[in-house]
């Protein structure tokens, strides 16, 4: 019997209950090698995988160095063509594995595919988008690309995109190798708007390929700590410019999230006054400190 093309790596990180439901799908869907990279989960999430899942092969982590430094040691393990990355809040429907092959098999020139995303209940999550521009950043943070459905255009169609959502990415490993992965300089965040960047520059390109559907949760473990999470994401918002785009861009990447920061905070500090209901306050206080965890992190150097 032949090797199979493609594995499957799972990035995980405190989230036990979704690995355990995504490691139900993967292991129903495919025959090839499937990896864990868990990041130091305090929930269990090793254990779970040694009790429950004992044909899985786990790597436990004893730091948690980014998504990015945890997804280059899954792909450099597993020993496949291809591999198929997957955040731990994701499940595979069936066939999934075996299209995506097929959809790399097809497209030789395609460095990565992004299959079609969609939530538990089967709505769609638009996860093509365009390079973080200022005005790409603009529509994106100030809601009008929700409003307009800009992002939820040609659902079905195949086709090269800038960049898809990392929550699952069917990855060429010849290309990766050759851009030398994820750049680990990202803790969390814009590592695959970076990823499909590079990849460009490379000559390769990036695919939104809904062959096959892959349910995602979103959120899942970045949510436990939001206010952090989104210094995370302004920071790496932040650097993706600095390196990727002119310096004018930069300079309008930057002001944009101070811009849409400060309105939001603005925003949400005075529903503080008009929230009867403790919960609501609650809710505007959490996304108050992330607001101004956000800002702190723009006024960071670099």
């Amino acid at each position: 019997m032949s090797q199979p093309a493609m594995g499957v790596a799972i990035v995980s990180y405190n989230t036990a209950p979704l690995l355990r439901r995504c490691l139900d799908s993967v292991v129903a869907d495919t025959r090839g090698p499937v990896l864990v990279i868990d990041n130091r989960s305090t929930d269990g999430s090793p254990e779970l995988v040694r009790r429950e899942f004992p044909a899985v092969h786990l790597r436990a982590e004893t730091d948690n160095r980014g998504y990015g430094a945890a997804a280059n040691l899954a792909v450099g393990e597993l020993e496949t063509r291809y591999v198929l990355l997957l955040n731990a809040d994701t499940q595979l429907t069936l066939g999934a594995v075996e299209a995506l092959t097929a959809y790399l098999d097809g497209h030789p020139a395609a460095a990565l595919a992004g299959p079609r995303l969609a939530t538990a209940t089967g709505v769609y999550e638009p996860s093509a988008h365009r390079f973080p521009t200022p005005l790409a950043l603009l529509l994106q943070e100030s809601g009008i690309r929700r409003l307009l459905g800009l992002g939820r255009r040609n659902e079905w169609r195949s086709r090269p995109v800038d960049w898809v959502l990392g929550a699952a990415l069917a990855i060429r490993r010849d290309a990766f190798e050759a851009v030398a992965g994820f750049d680990e300089g990202y803790f969390l965040y814009q590592e695959e708007v970076d990823l499909c960047h590079r990849l460009r520059a490379a000559g390769w390109e990036t695919h939104y390929a809904p062959v096959a559907t892959v349910l995602h949760v979103g959120g899942a473990s970045t949510g436990q700590r939001a206010p952090e999470t989104f210094g995370h994401y302004v920071r790496s918002t932040r650097r993706f410019a600095r390196l990727r785009l002119p310096p004018s861009s930069a300079a309008g990447v930057r002001a944009v999230l101070a811009a849409v920061l400060a309105a939001r905070l603005a925003r949400d500090a005075a529903g503080l006054a008009l929230v009867p209901d403790r919960q609501g306050r609650e809710r505007l206080r959490g996304r108050t400190a992330a607001w101004r965890c956000g800002l702190a992190a723009l006024r960071e150097p670099g």
